[in-house]
């Protein structure tokens, strides 16, 4: 099971730029916020891939880009039946494996420079999402992204949204991530739409 585990987050690792860091920082209760306002970001749906089957409980996955970056959805279960929001015991430990991973690729010297920002609980559509901010600059050819990681369960399986964007960010980044989490759960993540449904009002 480890090795499955590990073969599919090499396969986030490689399919969006995220950043690595340090280990996280303890979480703070998570509060319900003000619905985002439009930002006026349209978001293109650009395909689909399947990890099951070469790996049954691997789920998969749901990419959408933008004129400010792009946005990887990810929908798994692993084999088992997840306990809502954030508080599945084996929640923390998954979601530091993913940090943990990352980390391993600025190791390996993936990531030119890369930094870890705080770890933090938030409430989007009802939903309890544990999330990270990263900042990293590609060894490849030297461009840097912002990262943002949000990981939660619903209906069972774990939902991960891995949004990135070009630097420098939009000064309201926060509100287009808000926005199309938002609006991708209410439209069903398990299913991708495209861009009309996820234009902003």
């Amino acid at each position: 099971m480890r090795l499955l585990i590990a073969a599919f987050l090499s396969v986030l690792l490689c399919a969006c730029a995220s950043a690595p860091g340090t280990a996280p920082s303890a979480t703070e209760p998570a509060t319900e916020s003000a619905p985002a306002q439009p930002t006026g970001v349209q978001w293109r749906y650009i395909n689909s891939k399947s990890y099951e089957a070469a790996n049954a409980g691997l789920g998969n996955s749901h990419r959408f880009e933008s004129s400010v970056g792009w946005i990887d959805v990810y929908v798994y279960d692993m084999k088992r039946n997840w306990q809502p929001g954030v508080g599945d015991p084996q929640f923390d430990d998954h979601f530091r494996s993913t940090i943990a991973e990352v980390q391993r690729a600025a190791a390996q010297g993936v990531y030119a420079s890369a930094k870890i920002g705080p770890t933090k609980d938030v409430r989007i559509e009802g939903l309890t999402f544990r999330t990270v901010s990263f900042r990293l600059v590609h060894s490849r050819d030297g461009k840097a992204y912002d990262s943002f990681t949000y990981l939660a369960v619903r209906n069972g399986k774990l939902l991960k949204y891995r949004m990135s964007f070009n630097t420098p960010a939009p000064a309201n980044v926060d509100a287009i991530s808000r926005e199309f989490i938002e609006r991708n759960v209410r439209t069903g993540p398990e299913t991708p739409v495209g861009t009309r449904q996820l234009r902003s009002a």
